[in-house]
């Protein structure tokens, strides 16, 4: 198990404003349906993966958020998929960190797969970051605090230094919070996510919106955008933009609760 630094009481009103005022954008690749609330003891809300029931990104009502991004090739064999971690945090009573600790502990949880995996409590202040690299069989897993900021995820980890795209998101969103935030929230979603200008020329995959494109009779394209925000007051916005297979239609999805 790894551990980061963690940051320290003097940021608490910074990082409240990190988890409870901030936006997650995500993009998605895989097969997955539109978000909708599971009304059982979780009430999570969340689109499922068909095939594992897993889920990128999901919102409690008693606010715990999690979500993740494959590390990896996706292991088609495996019955359950990294997907599955983000929501055993949602339904589970562990803090994040004691939610970090067990996955790191047991090793047999993580075999076949690679992820990065962001778990976080909005009534407690508290962010972790899970990450296991490569799909090695040892299961071995790394946890860190994540502290207060501007923060990206992606297939590269956290906060990557070397991914064009990841740059460009994370001065964008920089450059937009430092401004009121528009109503409604899907004008912040089109401002910053839906940018096609390719960060290398020639790479349609570069592109922070990647337009549906076939490369080697594989299609490729974004399917979905999510946009999350929860404000002091703890009322949550939680926004999608979607569509089931690639050149369909838009749908719209916009749901509104307090925590």
């Amino acid at each position: 198990m790894g551990r980061g630094r963690k940051h320290t009481d003097a940021a608490a009103e910074q990082r409240e404003l990190a988890i409870k005022a901030s936006l997650k954008f995500f993009r998605r690749f895989r097969s997955i349906g539109k978000a909708a609330w599971e009304w059982d003891e979780s009430q999570v809300l969340s689109g499922r993966c068909a095939e594992t029931d897993g889920t990128w990104l999901g919102i409690s009502i008693r606010g715990r958020v999690a979500f993740l991004v494959e590390a990896g090739p996706v292991n088609r064999d495996r019955i359950i998929g990294a997907e599955c971690r983000t929501l055993d945090f949602l339904k589970s009573n562990l803090s994040p960190e004691d939610f970090a600790d067990s996955l790191a502990l047991d090793s047999g949880r993580n075999t076949g797969i690679a992820y990065h995996l962001i778990v976080a409590d909005i009534v407690s202040n508290s962010m972790f970051y899970i990450y296991k690299p490569s799909l090695s069989e040892d299961g071995m897993v790394y946890t860190e605090p994540v502290g207060p900021g501007v923060h990206t995820l992606s297939s590269a980890g956290l906060d990557s230094e070397v991914g064009h795209r990841d740059l460009r998101l994370k001065r964008y969103f920089s450059e937009r919070i430092n401004r009121e935030l528009p109503e409604p929230i899907s004008g912040l979603a089109e401002e910053v996510m839906y940018d096609t200008v390719e960060a290398i020329n020639g790479d349609p995959l570069s592109s922070i919106f990647v337009v549906d494109t076939l490369i080697e009779n594989e299609h490729y394209g974004t399917r979905c955008t999510t946009a999350l925000v929860v404000r002091r007051t703890m009322q949550v916005r939680f926004f999608e933009r979607y569509r089931a297979r690639f050149n369909d239609d838009w749908n719209v999805h916009d749901f509104r609760f307090i925590i």
